[in-house]
């Protein structure tokens, strides 16, 4: 780590560990009590001022480092270590983080041990306790100095969810000191530092407006408002997780202690409570995943930058995707027949940034030309086809598309489950013609699938990969199969729902089995929100490809039939505006001709049949060739289709349990349902010859 000492007495420490991101190890730890002890001791320093010699501040403790920890008490020791060095930077001489891109997990555990944090205001800034979604908790009293700068009430919420935020939000909720753009960081930084060698700043830093210090005296200080935050805060962690999130659990535990008994009682218990997390088996299959996940990436090299691309078509898809390029920086040009439309699915799309201040906004918008002319298409990379499901629309757009831009653009079409060769068909070039499968909502969702043809080119594939990794998405590859990867092993499972419906078990007692097993959200919540029109199309195709094991069941053909297309379009299965509802529409047992009964089903047999439903497909498409490798797979099934993060994905949860008992338990489903649980060639085969996936 560099130290330069300037003219007005102020240290920079700048941060550059080996390898292409700052991450907290041993190595990192030692270099950097170096470099503080040595500007602490030198008489020419009045101040401190820590910056990345990175694009990123510290994004965490290296998960590599992490993996290879076998024992509890091994990662307790290394967190005190953690611990006591961040203890050491705010006592002496002022010291202030400058944070320049993400500061994420341990790292805005750094920054929080700081005297200060100035952060700047550029859109790779984010700050948060993400750890915890590698089923880690906090290991150097983060959440501690959290609940000094900003209450307990927020620290609760940021500390057990991984949530991040943005420099500005950061700084509305008392986390960080001061917010200024990316040019002034480091003078910004040293003119603080430089303010607060005297002692009444420091004093002065933070205190509480007296509204503040209310809302604290009624809800942190006094025993009865902490006994009701915490009992509200286990409350929301249990609806929201179903005690799947062990991390969580110790992170509020941690936090009531510091409530109860103060810093240093909470400093104690939080390193072994950080030692338990690293060796528990949510924290292993995470980890695992994310690994899986950096090997996509790292795999995911595509032929060079990308400057411009075009969209045609402005629904929830192609607007979608034009915010996501728009923040990645790319320049986008988005053609719809009819100006209005792309302005309103513009609109629709960019409310998911409303929070984002007005002059960030307009940037996002100005990078976003809408037209209704082709020839501003040229010159652009690659040009998406996002029209409506309908193959002779979508071959007409290809062949306006290819009449405008010159051979080397790429062509990709987006399309919930068409086969994109068939789109292809025709087309002058289909060489150059991809799939993009994206998922709703474009903005929130972190995979796509790109689909390859018999036909597709490697550096169309390749530029299709290079975009979804440009905007922050994890891309898969996969085969132009019917149903593609992550649609095909969802068809299964919300059919098998359907099904437990048809036999009598309540609408919201078949999701609220399978979030209790640890998806994010039910099968039939998800059709509600995805839709019939969509989800319906999926199912058709799967039928028409794979016969009686997908048919479609009969509650789908009625609920299309009662035209209850979606909570989205105002009828569907629960009640309520979309993505709030959670009261099933009593009247949809009408249009299924069902009445529900309180015990037609255990939630245990509905995660058995709905969860090996997904497992199995997700084999047969492994089998098949869909995709390349079970880690994909697993990735893919994660992201794409919201198999829990906990158990690895299908593939891993299959290694974990063990094939031979997989196999029996679908063997005894396919005994009592037929041929929708036929097991998957490749799970015959592979419990027959012992083999793993992993």
């Amino acid at each position: 780590m560099q130290v330069d000492v300037r003219a007005d007495g102020i240290a920079v420490v700048t941060l550059d560990g080996r390898g292409p991101e700052n991450v907290v190890t041993p190595a990192f730890l030692e270099a950097l009590g170096d470099a503080i002890d040595g500007a602490v001791r030198n008489p020419r320093v009045d101040a401190i001022v820590l910056r990345s010699g990175k694009p990123d501040f510290v994004v965490g403790t290296d998960p590599t480092f992490v993996r290879s920890f076998r024992f509890a008490q091994d990662a307790e020791d290394f967190a005190r270590t953690v611990a006591r060095l961040f203890a050491r930077l705010d006592r002496d001489k002022p010291i202030v983080a400058c944070v320049d891109g993400a500061a994420l997990g341990a790292g805005f555990e750094l920054a929080l041990a700081c005297t200060a944090i100035v952060a700047t205001d550029d859109t790779r800034t984010t700050l948060g306790f993400t750890e915890i979604d590698r089923g880690l908790s906090a290991l150097a009293n983060g959440p501690l100095r959290a609940v000094q700068r900003a209450g307990l009430r927020v620290v609760l919420e940021i500390a057990t969810t991984g949530r991040t935020f943005r420099a500005p939000a950061a700084l509305r909720r008392g986390l960080v000191d001061d917010v200024v753009p990316p040019f002034t960081g480091l003078d910004a930084s040293c003119a603080l530092a430089r303010a607060l060698v005297d002692p009444r700043r420091r004093r002065a830093l933070r205190r509480t407006s007296p509204l503040e210090w209310i809302d604290r005296a009624v809800f942190e200080r006094s025993p009865l408002g902490r006994r009701a935050l915490f009992r509200n805060a286990r409350a929301a962690l249990k609806a929201r997780t179903r005690g799947h999130e062990p991390a969580a659990e110790r992170t509020i535990t941690v936090l009531e202690q510091h409530a109860r008994k103060g810093f240093r009682a909470a400093a104690d218990l939080e390193p072994r409570l950080f030692g338990d997390s690293v060796v528990s088996e949510s924290a292993n299959r995470r980890l695992e995943l994310f690994f899986a996940r950096k090997a996509v990436d790292a795999e995911a090299l595509g032929p060079g930058p990308l400057g411009r691309i075009g969209i045609v078509g402005a629904g929830h898809i192609g607007a979608g995707v034009a915010l996501v390029s728009a923040e990645a920086g790319l320049d986008v040009r988005l053609k719809d027949t009819e100006r209005d439309v792309a302005d309103r699915g513009l609109r629709d799309a960019f409310g998911t940034v409303a929070s984002l201040p007005r002059r960030e906004r307009a940037s996002l918008l100005g990078k976003v030309t809408r037209t209704d002319d082709y020839a501003r298409l040229q010159g652009a990379a690659l040009v998406l086809e996002a029209v409506s499901e309908d193959i002779a629309l979508k071959r007409r757009v290809i062949g306006e598309i290819e009449r405008i831009v010159p051979a080397g653009s790429v062509i990709a079409t987006s399309t919930a489950a068409l086969a994109i060769h068939e789109i292809a068909a025709g087309a002058r070039h289909p060489e150059r013609i991809v799939g993009m499968r994206f998922f709703k909502p474009v903005a929130r969702t972190e995979l796509v699938e790109v689909v390859r043809t018999k036909t597709s080119d490697a550096r169309a594939v390749a530029t299709a990969v290079a975009l979804g990794r440009r905007q922050g998405k994890t891309a898969i590859v996969v085969e132009d199969q019917p149903a593609f990867f992550a649609p095909r092993i969802l068809v299964p499972f919300v059919g098998e729902a359907l099904r437990l419906v048809e036999e009598g078990v309540a609408i919201d007692a078949v999701d609220d089995a399978l979030v209790d097993w640890g998806f994010p959200y039910g099968p039939l919540r998800l059709l509600d929100e995805v839709g019939l029109r969509t989800g319906g199309h999926v199912a058709d195709v799967a039928a028409a490809a794979f016969g009686e094991r997908l048919a479609v069941p009969t509650a789908l053909v009625k609920l299309r039939e009662d035209r209850r297309w979606g909570r989205r379009f105002g009828r569907g299965l629960y009640l309520g505006a979309v993505g709030l509802g959670r009261t099933v529409d009593p009247s949809v047992y009408g249009a299924l001709g069902v009445t529900p009964r309180p015990k037609a089903a255990s939630a245990e047999e509905i995660a058995l049949r709905c969860g090996l439903a997904m497992v199995n497909e997700a084999l047969r498409a492994l089998g098949d060739g869909v995709i390349q490798s079970a880690r994909d797979g697993d990735v893919a099934a994660v992201l794409g289709a919201g198999f829990p993060k906990f158990r690895g994905g299908p593939f891993r949860y299959v290694d974990v349990l063990g094939l031979p008992e997989i196999l029996r338990r679908v063997r005894t489903l396919e005994q009592r349902f037929g041929v929708r649980f036929e097991p998957a060639p490749l799970l015959v085969e592979m419990t027959r010859s012992g083999r793993r996936f992993y």
